[in-house]
């Protein structure tokens, strides 16, 4: 149903259910690579401890098929109103990644760099996969 006066079109979902549905949407994409990275690697306190048990490569894919996946489905829960929300956590974490990149490479360890990194590809395979998504719906 459309108004007269107005260009939008009158849905009928309630203001607290996208609501909510945003905010599962924005934990999911929070979450995943902080889950990835639990799960996959051995950190224990501080930068010169980052160690990747099961292999550097499998921590990478395993944390961008996490958070493209985390991002998928928060979109596909939250539609067009995810849109922010999933664009604005990435974004934390693509900050992040940054940060963390910079602070390897300027103490010189390896490790750190290399979470850095995981953490930006996983963070831009969730924007490629998460924000189409959103906005389709």
């Amino acid at each position: 149903m459309t108004g007269a006066d107005s260009r939008t079109r009158a849905t009928g979902v309630s203001r607290a259910g996208v609501l909510a549905r945003v905010t599962v949407a924005t934990l999911l994409v929070l979450a995943a690579p902080a889950v990835s990275f639990l799960l996959t690697t051995g950190i224990l306190g501080s930068g010169a401890s980052v160690e990747f048990p099961h292999g550097y490569a499998v921590t990478l894919i395993v944390t961008v098929l996490v958070t493209a996946a985390a991002s998928a489905l928060g979109a596909r829960l939250a539609g067009r109103a995810g849109l922010a929300a999933i664009r604005v956590v990435l974004a934390w974490w693509a900050i992040i990644s940054f940060a963390v990149t910079v602070a390897g490479v300027s103490l010189g360890h390896a490790h750190l760099t290399e979470l850095g990194i995981a953490i930006l590809a996983a963070a831009l395979a969730g924007l490629a996969v998460g924000l189409p998504l959103a906005a389709r719906r």
